[in-house]
């Protein structure tokens, strides 16, 4: 779990790794935390929906505080081996906690109070959880969800506005695909050396079960949806024995803590692991021969004196290629740069050792500023780390307030734009100082001041080369974030604006989505509207789109 909880404050904590919403950011943990205790696959996981889970607040045996409990059921995915029973596991909240980074409950309970789930009108908010109580001569008290939504995933995909940004689509789940590199992108930036993949939680679980003096064989297949041993033996049991074997053979104590820790993925973890290729590695890129040879075509292509249709596709297909081959072989060299990383970093720690010098001082910061995909954490941001982080208070009362910050920080992420993705930036780029950093500030707030002045037009004939919708987004950023940049590009003629404004704004327009132009802080009533007020404002022509 420790590991887990290593990934779990990554996900949360990260600014390298970009989402499209907030919600997503949380998915990508929840989603892990509902394995680890489950052992579910995780194919099955993504088809859970909201009628799929049953939260109750439950009466302490031990004459505690009642507890909340998830209980949710898993759909059998593997359906050519016949149907199966539906499994249902149970998790109760646990209180004092050491880390609210591996609580389910405060994740989805901010999931459901954001999308107003609850069928009580009046159960909107974490904080009145903790002023419920369970009937004398009950044992628990349901807290049922709205049967309208009993059919919607929980795990939902998002969907492109005609603004620019993204919401939450009303019931298309989320991919394997994505789920799965969101995991090993979590685990890069985690720096373990080995690959994270979704599997290896239920692997995990599985050996825990097999472990445990409380789960007979049984019940580890039925957990797992085993019809017998053989699947768990041949594929499960771990091959790392983690157990002080020598112990055990000269009947001593067993070194077992540091045996389950020098057998885990995260013990080669450091947090000097490189996540990313240098400046100079990745511009090494460009020299390999294929490389060079697209960008020779591409370049006798571009001294042409005219650039017919035929030539500009030609163009679009070899940097098509361009891209897809240089992020192709960042992937192959930056995966051979991190796996030897550790071999030669050892070296170099044994010579200063042993010449006499001690360890180079980690940085403070958690900001990374050689990191060229380092950024400042969004407020949103900041407070959700806060709050599942906090420490764990001396009450009970203190202990709701923690789940209840918690609950409440989650709810706000969940309706974050996150910005774009960021491209690596140029070396000289990589190393500034605060006075270049403020400089380059100013310098920003300038080029977007320029961009916004180049997209009103003096006449109806006046065509602009800037996407308004884009350099209106742009707006919304800090100065400091290099997506800027890519949002106010110009583009090579007004034809191309053209083709961008269609393709990347009119064909994604959803019916009852608001319109409105930032720049001009004016609501736009349709998409007709939109494509006139582009025009004749904004010099974009769309006609046809």
């Amino acid at each position: 779990m420790d590991d887990l909880e290593r990934q779990a404050k990554t996900t949360i904590s990260t600014s390298k790794k970009r989402f499209r919403i907030g919600e997503h950011r949380i998915y990508a943990l929840l989603f892990l935390l509902l394995i680890a205790p489950s052992g579910s696959r995780p194919r099955a996981l993504l088809f859970l929906r909201y009628g799929d889970l049953e939260l109750f607040l439950a009466r302490d045996p031990e004459g505690g505080p009642h507890r909340p409990v998830i209980r949710f059921k898993l759909h059998f995915t593997k359906t050519f081996l016949g149907d199966k029973e539906v499994n249902t596991m149970t998790l109760p909240e646990i209180f004092f906690d050491s880390s609210l980074l591996l609580s389910p409950h405060c994740l989805l309970l901010g999931i459901l109070f954001h999308h107003k789930a609850f069928q009580a009108p009046s159960l909107t908010s974490p904080e009145h959880l903790s002023k419920l109580d369970i009937h004398p001569q009950e044992d628990h008290l349901p807290l049922p969800l709205k049967q309208s939504m009993d059919d919607v995933f929980v795990f939902r995909d998002t969907v492109k506005t005609g603004l620019g940004g993204f919401v939450l689509s009303e019931n298309k789940r989320i991919t394997y695909s994505m789920i799965a590199g969101w995991t090993k992108d979590m685990g890069v930036l985690a720096r373990f050396i080995f690959t994270v993949i979704l599997y290896t939680l239920r692997y995990n679980a599985g050996n825990e079960f097999d472990s445990s003096p409380s789960i007979s064989d049984g019940l580890r297949n039925l957990v797992l949806q085993h019809a017998n041993s053989t699947p768990f033996r041949k594929h499960y049991l771990g091959r790392v024995v983690s157990v002080d074997t020598m112990a055990v053979v000269r009947h001593t104590k067993q070194q077992s803590a540091l045996i389950q820790k020098a057998c885990s993925i995260g013990y080669s973890a450091s947090q000097r692991r490189p996540t990313e290729l240098t400046a100079e590695q990745s511009a090494a890129i460009d020299d390999d021969p294929e490389i060079q040879q697209l960008l020779q075509r591409r370049r006798y292509l571009r001294e042409r004196n005219s650039i017919s249709p035929v030539t500009r596709k030609k163009l679009e297909s070899i940097t098509k290629s361009l891209q897809s081959l240089r992020v192709k072989l960042r992937r192959e060299r930056k995966n051979e740069y991190r796996a030897g990383w550790s071999r030669k970093q050892a070296v170099v720690d044994i010579e200063k050792q042993l010449a006499g010098h001690a360890f180079d001082q980690a940085p403070t910061s958690s900001l990374d500023e050689s990191d060229p995909f380092a950024q400042e954490q969004h407020p949103a941001q900041k407070r959700l780390v806060e709050a599942l982080t906090a420490p764990v208070p001396d009450t009970l009362e203190g202990e709701y307030r923690r789940r209840d910050n918690a609950v409440l920080a989650v709810m706000a992420y969940c309706a974050v734009q996150e910005p774009p993705s960021l491209q690596a930036r140029k070396a000289s780029n990589i190393k500034i100082g605060a006075a270049f950093e403020n400089a380059e500030e100013t310098q920003a707030s300038e080029d977007i001041g320029t961009a916004i002045a180049s997209v009103f037009t003096k006449d109806r004939e006046e065509r602009s080369r800037r996407c308004f919708l884009c350099v209106g987004r742009a707006t919304t950023f800090q100065p400091s974030d290099p997506a800027i940049e890519r949002l106010i590009k110009q583009f090579y003629s007004p034809g191309d604006l053209s083709e961008h404004f269609k393709r990347h704004h009119l064909f994604n327009l959803g019916g009852q989505e608001n319109l409105h132009c930032r720049l001009c802080n004016q609501i736009l009533d349709h998409k007709m509207h939109l494509q006139n007020h582009a025009e004749t404002v904004h010099g974009t022509v769309s006609r046809g789109g």
